[in-house]
C-alpha cells in the first residue's frame, strides 16, 4: 500500500470549506435553467439511407449506374447460367458415353485375352509336358522336358498375342514350373483362386514386377490333364496394360473436338490402384508405338495408395473437373474419364462479361448526362456542410447564405437559427466553466497542502467514512490498515481484551465503530505495539458520523526501555558478582588449601578422607558458580577473527572426550569441506558448543546415546544444529530454559547459566540460539553465526 494522501478530492463546499466569489463578474444563467425537461414520446426510427456516406452530387448518377449494372449483370448471369447448365449436361453425357464405350472396348478385349489364355491351356502338348514334369519332378529328363515346354511357349504361343509379355506354368500349390522368361523361383499363390487350382479365371489387380517395377496384370486359367479328370495347375498369362489399351482403343479419340483440352483416362483396379493413360495410346497412330510401349512402358503410369486417391480427386492441378466412370465387365475394374471444366466451359465463359461491359458503357453515358444538374443541387449542400464543420471546430459566428426559398433554403435558415442559439449557450457555459476552474484550483491547493501535512506525520492517520471504510490514510498507518482490511484475527488491546475470553469482546467493534464514543487503547498488531486514539467526525452532508484514528508505534520505545532495564540489571548483577567473587574466592581458597593439607596428613583414615573429598567437590562447585556468574554478568567484548567451524568442533570433541567415554555417548560431526569461516571470538564460540554438547551428554545420561552436530550454509549465515537422542525437555519447562539460574538438574550439578550465556554470546556475534524441536526422540538446538 502506498503512503500519502489517498482520499477522494471532494468539490462540495461543506463545513470548514471556503466559497469562491469572483469580483466584477456576473454569471449568465440560461433561461431554461432549473426547469425539468420531459422526454419526448418515442417515435419510429426511419430507415437509414444506405448511401449516407456518398455526396449528393454522386448519388443519382451512382444509382443509375447501379441499375444498369444490376440489370445487365443479372441478365448476363441468367443467360450465361442457362447456357452453362446446358453445356455441362452435354459434356457429362458425352463423358458418360465415352467412359461406357472405353469400358466396353476394354472388357471385350480382356475377354478375348482370357479366351486366348484358355486356348493355350487346352493345348495337348502343354498338358503332356506339364504332367510329365509333375510325374517325375526329380527325373533325369526333367530339365529336358522343361526346356522343350519353355521353347514351345516361346515359339508357338507367346507370338500369337502381342499383349502377352510372359507365360508361366504353375503346379497346384502355386509353384512356378516353367516361364517363357526368367521366372522367379518359389511359389506364386496369387494366381491360385480360393476354390483351388481348378477354380475359374482370375483377373489380377495391377502389380509392379521386375527390377524397374513396371505395371503388369495377369490372367490365370486352370490347366487339366489330357483326359480332363485331374487338375495339373494353372497357366498364367502376363498382360502388358499399355498394349492391351492400344489394341482396345487404338482407333478412338480422347478430345471431344478440335482445340479442347484432352480427356484424361484412368484404369482403376479392385484395390484402388489406378493406371494413368496418356491420350496418345488411344489415337490412330498408337499401334505403331507398340514396340516402344513394350520396351519402356510408354504412356502408362501406375499410382498406388495415397497417390491414387490424389489422382482420382475431383481436381487436376487445383482446377475443377468433369468426371465419369464405368465398370469394365465383371473384372472388378472401372474406367474413369475426366475433363477440366474451365477449358470445357470456355465458349460460355465470356458471355456474362460482355453483358457487364454493355451495362458499364450505358452507366458511364448516363453519369455524363447527370453531371450539370447535380452540380447546382450539391453546391448549397456543400455550403451547409462546410459551415457545420466550422461550427464544430469552434467558429460559432459562422452563417450560410440563403440563395433560394425551396427546401434547401429553408434548411439554410434553420441552420443559421441553430448557430445563433449554440453561440449564446456556449458563451454561458464558458463563463460557468471558468468559475468551476477557479474553484477546482482552490480545492487542489487545499488538497495538496493537506496531503503534505498528512504524509509528513510520523504518527499513523486513518479516516473512516460513515460505513467504516478507510478513505484517507498515510504510510505510518499501513500496519493498522492491513489489520483492518486483510487480517481475520482479533485485535487485542492490553488494557481490556487481553483480560477477557477471546470471543467475549471485539476491539474492532469498539475502536472502529463510527457510532461509539471517543476512546484510546493499545493494540498488538503485526508483532508491534500501537497506541491508538479514536474520535468521531461528520464525514458527509448526511450527518452520519465517521471516525478518525491516530496511531503511534510504541514498539521501539518499549524495546528500548526493556533493553535499558536489562542493561541496568546486568550492571547491578556485575557489581554484585564482582563483590561476591572477591569476598568468596579468598575463603574458598583457604578452605581448599586446608582441606588438601588435612587430606595429606590423614592418608590412612579413609572415613576422614571421604569427608575431605566432599568438601573439595563442593568448593569446586562454588568456584564454578562464581565463574559462570561473572561470565554472564560481565560484558566482555569479543575478539573478532575468522573462525573455522570444523576445527573448533573438533577441539570441543577432544576436550569432552573423557566425559563422553564415561557416559558412553558418541559424538558425530558433519561439517562440509566448502563451508566458509565464520566471524567471531573463537574462545566464546567454543564455549557455546561446549555448553550445548555438555547439556546433551547430561540429558542422555548413563544409558548411552549419540550427539550429532551438523553444519550448513544458509545465505550469509552458517547454521549449526546440535541434536541428541535423549528424553527431551518437559513441556512445562520449555519456555524457561533460557532464563538465568533456571535448571532442571539436582542441586550442586548445575547453575542455570549455561544456556543463557551461550545465547548471549550468539547474539553478541550477530546470530541466534534457539531450540527448534524436542520430544521423546531427543532435542535439537540451532546456532546461527555470521559468515566471515
Amino acid at each position: 500500500m502506498a503512503g500519502g494522501w489517498h482520499g477522494p478530492a471532494r468539490g462540495s463546499t461543506g463545513r470548514g470549506g471556503s466559497r469562491c466569489r469572483t469580483a466584477g463578474r456576473r454569471r449568465r444563467v440560461p433561461p431554461d435553467a432549473g426547469r425539468i425537461r420531459r422526454p419526448s414520446p418515442a417515435r419510429a426510427i426511419p430507415m437509414r439511407d444506405p448511401l449516407h456516406a456518398v455526396p449528393v452530387r454522386y448519388k443519382l448518377p451512382l444509382m443509375f449506374i447501379s441499375v444498369c449494372l444490376l440489370a445487365f449483370g443479372v441478365g448476363g448471369y441468367l443467360v450465361s447460367g442457362s447456357a452453362r447448365s446446358a453445356l455441362e449436361g452435354e459434356i457429362l453425357a458425352r463423358l458418360e458415353f465415352q467412359s461406357r464405350a472405353y469400358a466396353t472396348a476394354l472388357a471385350g478385349r480382356l475377354q478375348s485375352l482370357a479366351r486366348r489364355t484358355e486356348d493355350f491351356a487346352s493345348d495337348g502338348y502343354i498338358r503332356d509336358h506339364t504332367e510329365a514334369l509333375l510325374g517325375e519332378p526329380g527325373g533325369a529328363r526333367t530339365g529336358v522336358v522343361r526346356e522343350e515346354l519353355r521353347g514351345h511357349l516361346i515359339r508357338n504361343k507367346l507370338p500369337l498375342e502381342a499383349a502377352f509379355v510372359d507365360l508361366w506354368i504353375l503346379d497346384s500349390s502355386g509353384r512356378v514350373l516353367v516361364g517363357t522368361k526368367e521366372a522367379p523361383e518359389g511359389d506364386f499363390p496369387q494366381a491360385i483362386p480360393p476354390d483351388g487350382p481348378a477354380g475359374p479365371l482370375v483377373f489380377s489387380n495391377f502389380l509392379q514386377v521386375g527390377a524397374d517395377a513396371r505395371a503388369r496384370l495377369f490372367i490365370s486359367t486352370p490347366l487339366f490333364s489330357r483326359t480332363g479328370a485331374r487338375p495339373l495347375g494353372r497357366l498364367v498369362a502376363w498382360v502388358h496394360p499399355g498394349v492391351w489399351i492400344v489394341t482396345s482403343l487404338g482407333g478412338g479419340e480422347f478430345a471431344g473436338s478440335s482445340g479442347m483440352d484432352p480427356v484424361r483416362l484412368h484404369l482403376v483396379d479392385g484395390k484402388g490402384d489406378h493406371l494413368q493413360v496418356d491420350p496418345t495410346l488411344a489415337s490412330g497412330q498408337a499401334r505403331g508405338l507398340i514396340p516402344e510401349i513394350l520396351e519402356s512402358d510408354f504412356g502408362t503410369t501406375l499410382l498406388t495408395e495415397h497417390a491414387s486417391r490424389v489422382a482420382l480427386a475431383a481436381t487436376r492441378g487445383g482446377q475443377d473437373l468433369f468426371t465419369k466412370s464405368y465398370p469394365v465387365g465383371e473384372s472388378g475394374w472401372s474406367v474413369r474419364v475426366d475433363l477440366i471444366s474451365e477449358n470445357a466451359l470456355a465458349p460460355v465463359g465470356g458471355l456474362q462479361n460482355r453483358f457487364l461491359g454493355v451495362g458499364l458503357i450505358l452507366a458511364i453515358a448516363a453519369s455524363l448526362l447527370f453531371f450539370f444538374p447535380m452540380r447546382f443541387l450539391a453546391r448549397p449542400l456543400q455550403h451547409l456542410t462546410d459551415a457545420a464543420r466550422r461550427l464544430r471546430d469552434g467558429d460559432f459566428g459562422t452563417r450560410v447564405p440563403v440563395e433560394s426559398s425551396d427546401e434547401i433554403g429553408q434548411l439554410a435558415q434553420s441552420f443559421n437559427s441553430m448557430a445563433s442559439a449554440v453561440q449564446e449557450r456556449t458563451e454561458s457555459l464558458q463563463s460557468t466553466a471558468e468559475d468551476l476552474r477557479d474553484r477546482q484550483r482552490e480545492l487542489a491547493f487545499e488538497r495538496d497542502r493537506m496531503q503534505a501535512v498528512i504524509s509528513s506525520m510520523r504518527d499513523g492517520l486513518v479516516v473512516l467514512d460513515e460505513e467504516g471504510t478507510p478513505v484517507v490514510y498515510n504510510r505510518a498507518a499501513e500496519p493498522i490498515l492491513e489489520e483492518i482490511l486483510e487480517s481475520e484475527q482479533q485485535l487485542h488491546p492490553h488494557h481490556d481484551c487481553l483480560r477477557r475470553d477471546r470471543g467475549s469482546a471485539e476491539c474492532r467493534g469498539c475502536l472502529f465503530d463510527t457510532s461509539s464514543a471517543p476512546r484510546s487503547c493499545m493494540l498488538e498488531i503485526a508483532g508491534g505495539v500501537f497506541e491508538i486514539h479514536a474520535t468521531r467526525f461528520v464525514s458527509s452532508a448526511s450527518g452520519r458520523p465517521g471516525r478518525v484514528l491516530v496511531s503511534r508505534d510504541l514498539s521501539d520505545r518499549i524495546a528500548q526501555d526493556e533493553r535499558q532495564i536489562h542493561q541496568e540489571r546486568l550492571a547491578v548483577l556485575g557489581e554484585v558478582a564482582a563483590v561476591m567473587a572477591h569476598e568468596l574466592n579468598n575463603p574458598l581458597a583457604a578452605i581448599s588449601m586446608y582441606n588438601q593439607m588435612t587430606a595429606a596428613e590423614l592418608e590412612g583414615n579413609e572415613e576422614v578422607l571421604a569427608n575431605t573429598e566432599v568438601i573439595q567437590r563442593n568448593v569446586a562447585v562454588c568456584k564454578r558458580t562464581i565463574r559462570e556468574l561473572l561470565d554472564y554478568a560481565t560484558d566482555t567484548t569479543p575478539e573478532i577473527t575468522a573462525v573455522h567451524l570444523a576445527d573448533t568442533l573438533e577441539d570441543v570433541s577432544a576436550f569432552l572426550r573423557p566425559l563422553r567415554e564415561r557416559s558412553n555417548v558418541a559424538l558425530e560431526i558433519d561439517v562440509p569441506d566448502d563451508l566458509p569461516e565464520v566471524s567471531g571470538d573463537e574462545v566464546q564460540i567454543r564455549q557455546v558448543f561446549t555448553n550445548l554438547v555438555v547439556n546433551a551428554i547430561q540429558a542422555i545420561g548413563s544409558r548411552g546415546g549419540t550427539v550429532r552436530i551438523r553444519a550448513e550454509r544458509e545465505g550469509t549465515h552458517a547454521v549449526v544444529e546440535v541434536e541428541d537422542d535423549g528424553p527431551g525437555i518437559p513441556e512445562e519447562v520449555r519456555d524457561k530454559i533460557f532464563r538465568p539460574f533456571f535448571t532442571t538438574k539436582s542441586r550442586g550439578e548445575g547453575t542455570g547459566l549455561g544456556l543463557p550465556t551461550a545465547r548471549r554470546i550468539a547474539e553478541m556475534h550477530g546470530g541466534s540460539l534457539r531450540c527448534i524441536r524436542t520430544g521423546a526422540q531427543g532435542t535439537c538446538f540451532q546456532v546461527r553465526l555470521s559468515l566471515a
